[in-house]
Parts: C-alpha cells; structure tokens; sequence
C-alpha cells in the first residue's frame, strides 16, 4: 500500500471545511447519523484522533472508553478542537510501528489499518456533516477511490459487527454516489 498521509491531509480538509460552516445554530441540528445531532458527530470525531492516538501509543479499547464521555466541542472553537485532535493522532501515527496491532473496540488490527479508518471516517463523517449543515459534499474521485478501495474491507467488518448500516443502490454511477451507497448511506 502506498503512504495513504496525502489522503489523510485532504480528508483532514474535507471535514475542516465543513465544520468552518458550523454557527452555534446549527450544532442541535441532525446530521445524517442516525440519532446524533451535528454536536455529537463533532464530537464523535474530536475524540477519535485522540481514542486512536492512544491506541497507536498502546492504550486497550477499554482505556479509551472515558474519552467518549468528554465535550470536545464545549464552548470553544471546534475548528480548533479538531485539529488538536488531529495533529495529536497524526504525532501518534509518526511514532508508532504501524505493522503493531493494536486493540479497537471493533477487534484487533494493525495500527496501519487505523490510519485507513481514521481517512475513511473522515471522508464519510463530512458527508454526515454536510447533510446537517444542508450543504454540498464534494470529495474528490481519488479521496473516494482511496475509500472505496482501501476502506472497503474495513466497512464490511465493521458492517458485520453492526457499525454500519447494510448497502445501498446508488442515486447514480458517480463515484461519491457509490461510496455513500457502499457504507449504506444516500
């Protein structure tokens, strides 16, 4: 596999740019996981860069569980949020051994397939965001190419645990339109 960084980087701005829309009205509003508002998905993904950092740093599933009860968001930026997360994920992916499995809540894996997840629930969660924000998702064909054929065994183990909802039939033939309908979303 090549050094999948570059797509991490452009994932990392798809959501950037979506979240850069958010206004203290629109963070009660539904985003497109089901049951979450747009605040808890922000949250769910603040906390993610830091739930894998600690894995790849050699944390167990379990350790990581306090974290999912922690505001993020709070009242402050969540831009900035976001890329203390981030940039705290991206220094743990730089230290570690990513041929290391580490223990997910999902299964044992290596820390390489972390930074596939983390590039495809940042490319997936932007869409979530955009459908609370009422805006347009726009990923490049390479990000959702980079998904659909990098993550794809990854969602279907996930889908098999039940993290993800059953496929869909495309809205249409384009490439976004088909990642949507592979991770059971339109």
């Amino acid at each position: 596999m090549n050094d999948p960084r570059p797509w991490l980087d452009e994932a990392a701005r798809l959501w950037a740019d979506h979240l850069a829309d958010v206004g203290p009205e629109s963070l009660g509003k539904v985003s497109a996981c089901a049951g979450w508002t747009n605040r808890d998905l922000i949250n769910h993904l603040i906390g993610g860069g830091y739930r894998y950092a600690m894995l790849l740093e050699g944390a167990s599933a379990a350790d990581t569980l306090t974290t999912r009860d922690v505001d993020y968001v709070g009242a402050g930026d969540p831009i900035d949020a976001f890329w203390l997360s981030d940039n705290a994920f991206r220094a743990a992916v730089d230290a570690a051994d990513l041929d290391v499995e580490v223990d997910h809540r999902a299964g044992r894996r290596p820390g390489r397939q972390l930074l596939v997840m983390r590039i495809m629930e940042l490319a997936l969660h932007s869409h979530d965001l955009s459908v609370g924000l009422d805006a347009t998702w726009v990923p490049s064909d390479g990000l959702v190419g980079f998904v659909l054929t990098d993550a794809a065994p990854v969602i279907d183990e996930l889908r098999a645990a039940g993290l993800f909802e059953a496929p869909i039939d495309p809205v249409s033939d384009g490439a976004a339109d088909r990642l949507l309908a592979f991770a059971g979303r339109s």
